[in-house]
């Protein structure tokens, strides 16, 4: 198991350094309520963690060209990962804007995979992974 999906929709995910959202300035300014957490009602400051998806050679789209590779890979993408510090729930919010809610599938080698859009195989069954966006 790994602390953060190493893949995401197959591709490899670099992650940064867990930091606290408690400093965070958002404008307009915060709510006087707290958000809470979905599974454990918790109000503390979520941790944030950014991850960059890359491609690679053999999944990278023709557009990207040999040129723009580099060492091998090219970024594609963002990800933010937000983890509860009551329960230790993490939701994503991806390039799209979309936000997942991961389970304990996403933490595999194989990372977090869409299941309406990735991983069915010969059953026609889609795998375990990001179920649900909000």
């Amino acid at each position: 198991m790994h602390d953060l999906p190493p893949r995401w929709d197959g591709l490899p995910v670099q992650w940064g350094a867990w930091s606290s959202t408690a400093e965070v300035f958002m404008c307009p300014p915060r709510r006087v309520r707290s958000e809470s957490c979905d599974r454990c009602g918790s109000t503390d400051a979520r941790m944030i963690n950014v991850g960059r998806v890359w491609t690679d050679p053999d999944t990278a789209p023709p557009a990207i060209g040999r040129a723009r590779l580099r060492r091998g890979r090219h970024p594609v993408g963002v990800l933010s990962v937000f983890r509860c510090p009551g329960c230790g729930h993490d939701s994503v919010l991806d390039s799209n804007g979309q936000l997942w809610d991961l389970d304990e599938t996403d933490y595999t080698d194989d990372g977090s995979c869409n299941v309406n859009t990735c991983g069915a195989g010969d059953s026609g069954k889609a795998r375990g992974g990001r179920g649900h966006g909000r």
